[in-house]
């Protein structure tokens, strides 16, 4: 136990049958081992915010009880209590990686797929991330995540207050799954790269300021990963650049002192590096710097296969030529690790290169007014993607956006009554709303059901804030079909009129307006 955490170390049953473990504080908060208080000490120094989190042998062992007691409970599906039993241990001992973060992560995910409940709304008022002390607000975000082991937030919860605690060996280990599920994210957040890179950095300053050069170098080495990594998600970001160059003066003189029977060499590696870093940006490349920066990824991800960032990242890298002999490489790269680790974000991805292929195969045959070979290119995308997104929506049933584009397959393939489900659920997202809406009264207008196509169509055009946007006056076009089957001819000529004013081109408007003149 540190004194960073001095005082009376009590137990407190919670709802659900967790004992908390609570310290009534006595000091301050350092990062110093606790020692016997005597009158006659002299008072305490400033506590030293860049000192590692240490915890003492005796504490360790009482720990490790709590840790075995856990990994027996595991064993027998009692996932509740081992957890409680993993958190109790943990308050004793912080930084046990190997022995509680890692096996508690397994035991999470047993439960996860043995169907076991997320945390609710009162579990995340009651397990507070934010608490102020460090130790306690990270041990309730580790109780969360082992509730809901893909949550990223929860994750994130871990990464930060690791880093308040100065708990440096849980904050390597927590990062590398923080990386991982911030990369594989739909769209990749900006923010949670920034975060990766400005904890990195921190925890490199620290180890720098006690001594530490080697996991600092570590540490460094991971921020500028993450700094690339911001700015593939930020391209027109050019602050960048110069977070970049100082971050990488910064490694490159500490490579310098580390050793220097080496500082040369070491820091025309770097210089390698940065160039690195530059030319993967590029989009164009000669076919000799190509392959160079392929064999670097490749062998950074064969040094480092616990980081599927970098697996990540030299997919993404094999995939920027869009030539099929390194999409397939990337292809056969992701599909083995999926195979290894039954994470399907790697399959998520793979499937998402494939898809690529084939859009860009239809629009090849597009493009060459071959009216058969475009037929066929599009018979063979759906046939590939519909089975992909009913997969999605399978793994992922909350995930609206998925179950929008799995529409949106099915209604191209004509498949209108499986289609019509999946939109009315993706409407509950508001970014599509507007787009379900129009797909929905199209699929009724096609099934010949006119009378319920003028009814969604009607209230799409209502929710309509721009009149002028192709979604808009689809929405128009349609409800104005949808009124001339059902014989509403003169409501039907007021909408094609509203859109020959808006696009006088627009579809078969005019032929439809000259029709009702005759």
């Amino acid at each position: 136990m540190t004194s960073s955490h001095r005082g009376i170390a009590r137990y407190r049953l919670r709802p659900h049958g967790v004992m908390a473990f609570v310290f009534e504080k006595r000091t301050s908060n350092t990062h110093r081992p606790m020692v016997k208080e005597n009158k006659n000490d002299t008072p305490d120094q400033p506590p030293d915010s860049n000192a590692r989190h240490t915890t003492e042998q005796a504490q360790k062992i009482k720990a490790c009880k709590w840790f075995d007691r856990a990994k027996q409970l595991a064993d027998t599906r009692n996932y509740e209590y081992a957890i409680k039993c993993f958190i109790d241990g943990m308050a004793l001992w912080p930084d046990a990686v190997e022995e509680a973060h890692k096996p508690l992560r397994g035991t999470a995910m047993a439960r996860h797929l043995g169907g076991g409940k997320k945390p609710g709304m009162m579990d995340s008022v009651k397990y507070s991330m934010t608490h102020k002390d460090p130790l306690k607000a990270m041990l309730n975000a580790e109780w969360l995540l082992a509730h809901d082991p893909n949550n990223i937030n929860y994750m994130e919860g871990v990464f930060k207050n690791a880093n308040k605690g100065c708990f440096d060996d849980t904050l390597m280990w927590i990062g590398s799954i923080y990386w991982e599920s911030a990369g594989a994210e739909k769209k990749p957040q900006a923010k949670r790269f920034a975060l990766l890179k400005d904890v990195y950095e921190e925890l490199g300053d620290r180890c720098q300021a006690r001594g530490e050069p080697k996991p600092a170098l570590e540490a460094y080495e991971r921020a500028l990963e993450a700094l690339e990594f911001q700015r593939r998600v930020e391209p027109k970001n050019r602050d960048l650049h110069n977070v970049v160059r100082d971050l990488s003066t910064k490694l490159t003189i500490l490579k310098g002192r580390y050793s220097d029977s080496e500082s040369f060499t070491k820091s025309l590696a770097d210089s390698e590096h940065q160039k690195e870093l530059h030319d993967r940006d590029k989009m164009v490349h000669s076919d000799e710097r190509f392959e160079e920066l392929c064999r670097a990824a490749k062998e950074g991800w064969e040094n480092n296969p616990d980081v599927p960032a970098k697996l990540i990242s030299l997919a993404d890298l094999l995939c920027r030529p869009e030539k099929p002999k390194y999409e397939l490489e990337a292809i056969k790269l992701l599909e083995q690790e999926y195979t290894k680790s039954s994470e399907y974000r790697f399959k998520e991805r793979a499937d998402d290169i494939r898809m690529k292929q084939l859009n860009r195969a239809e629009r090849m045959a597009r493009e060459s007014d071959d009216a058969q070979a475009l037929r066929k290119a599009k018979i063979k995308r759906l046939g590939f993607e519909i089975p992909v997104f009913a997969e999605r929506v399978e793994r992922y049933p909350t995930d609206l956006r998925a179950k929008f584009e799995y529409g949106v397959r099915l209604f191209n393939a004509q498949k209108f009554d499986e289609a019509i489900p999946m939109f009315q659920s993706a409407r509950a997202d508001p970014k599509s709303k507007l787009r379900c809406t129009l797909y929905i009264g199209r699929a009724f207008f096609l099934k010949k059901l006119h009378s319920q196509a003028v009814t969604i169509l009607r209230e799409g055009e209502e929710m309509c804030e721009i009149s002028d946007d192709e979604t808009s006056k689809a929405m128009t076009y349609w409800l104005a079909r949808a009124l001339e089957a059902v014989g509403e001819s003169e409501r039907a000529q007021k909408a094609y009129g509203k859109l020959l004013q808006l696009d006088y081109n627009y579809r078969d408007v005019r032929a439809r307006i000259e029709r009702f003149a005759e």
